[in-house]
């Protein structure tokens, strides 16, 4: 029973996370900016979902090294700005970027102009227009045409030296500007994953490591969910209504097989995400969450007390069954709390509020309506037990 089960849980985990490494690579552009792009003979397009909604079409002619570009965001703040450039160092990043930056002024003009990205603005120097290292012409920032929706335009002459076919490109949005000075982005996760290096001939991601490290958050908070989030509450409710009632399971005591083989698998399946979690951490250069991580890091060694509980419960005819059954019970629900916040935190993180969000809190809700139809069930048969007992009582 215990290894199919994990078979089953684990097997449909994969299948999960595969659904989900399908729609993180590759999107295809709006229609409005796909449109767009056609009509400037754009012939590349791409769409970064995963970081700020972010499209991105351009032509390259390897012959003349003319790249044209146009690229594309959402600003829906007062004085919101959107930034494309290349950096030709050694790594995709934003320190060292000749970037171009388009931004929504106060009167409700739009401006663009050059930055030359340095590594002063790490400590807090402002970023203002200056010269870059690239021949620009044609620069534009403008509306789109539908409500909130901006493009940078321009026509990059590339010195010789570069290759085009591995080039790192570097892309952002902003809220907040004062003039033609952009202020910092938010630190989320989708503002740090604004870069990527690409063949400009063929469009291909030589390296995708943004998109890896997304995948990699979407298979922590999958293992996570599935793991602390949804079958460790399963063995609970097995623990406590399949013991007694109002489910009669206590032939061979199979509750109590059924609850470990529950808790185990949760378990293993819960450090998996747990540990992928830790990697994550330490693969953060430049954002951290606290918070989360403590919770998370208190989950595991929780959990893993509880698994071991399993195993050092003392025989039930012994005086500190009482005194064990109360730590475990207490332990296990305070458990499921910090579970439940931790998870709601993780969805935040990743902004994934408006599809994970409802769909854990239907999970949440479900998991409430059983304890509740299980808690009347017991409290109606307590009664007619109660009221079977004074009649005996009465009749003799």
């Amino acid at each position: 029973m215990s290894s199919s089960c994990l078979m089953f849980l684990v097997s449909n985990s994969i299948f999960l996370l595969s659904l989900f490494s399908f729609t993180i690579h590759a999107h295809r552009c709006t229609e409005e900016f796909l449109s767009k792009a056609h009509s400037r003979n754009l012939a590349l397009c791409k769409r970064y979902k995963h970081s700020n909604g972010v499209e991105f079409a351009w032509n390259f002619k390897n012959t003349t090294q003319m790249l044209q570009v146009m690229v594309g965001a959402r600003l829906e703040s007062e004085t919101g700005w959107l930034a494309w450039g290349l950096n030709f160092g050694p790594e995709p990043s934003m320190v060292g970027t000749q970037a171009l930056i388009g931004i929504k002024q106060t009167n409700g003009s739009f401006l663009g102009d050059t930055y030359n990205v340095t590594q002063y603005i790490k400590i807090g120097c402002n970023l203002l227009p200056s010269p870059i290292d690239l021949n620009i012409r044609n620069l534009t920032f403008t509306p789109l045409g539908y409500p909130h929706y901006y493009i940078i335009e321009a026509t990059i002459h590339l010195p010789q030296s570069v290759n085009g076919s591995r080039i790192n490109h570097v892309w952002e949005v902003g809220k907040v500007a004062m003039g033609m000075e952009p202020k910092i982005h938010d630190k989320n996760l989708q503002s740090y994953d604004g870069t990527e290096i690409i063949d400009l001939q063929t469009g291909t991601a030589i390296s995708i490591r943004a998109a890896r490290r997304h995948q990699a958050r979407i298979a922590h908070g999958i293992l996570n969910i599935i793991g602390w989030g949804v079958i460790l509450p399963i063995g609970v409710i097995i623990a406590r209504y399949f013991k007694k009632g109002p489910i009669q399971w206590n032939e061979h005591e199979q509750w109590k097989n059924a609850h470990a083989t529950c808790q185990t698998c949760g378990y293993i399946i819960g450090a998996t995400g747990w540990a992928l979690g830790i990697w994550l951490g330490t693969r953060s250069k430049y954002y951290s969450f606290p918070q989360h991580g403590a919770f998370g890091i208190s989950i595991f060694t929780f959990a893993t007390l509880q698994t071991l509980a399993l195993r050092l419960k003392p025989q039930t005819n012994d005086e500190l069954n009482t005194y064990w059954s109360i730590y475990h019970l207490s332990l296990g629900y305070a458990l499921l709390t910090v579970i439940c916040v931790n998870i709601f935190k993780g969805i935040r993180i990743m902004q994934e509020e408006e599809k994970w969000r409802p769909a854990y809190i239907a999970v949440i809700a479900s998991f409430a309506f059983i304890f509740l139809v299980f808690e009347i069930i017991n409290w109606i048969k307590f009664k007619v037990d109660e009221l079977a007992k004074k009649k005996d009582s009465r009749s003799t």
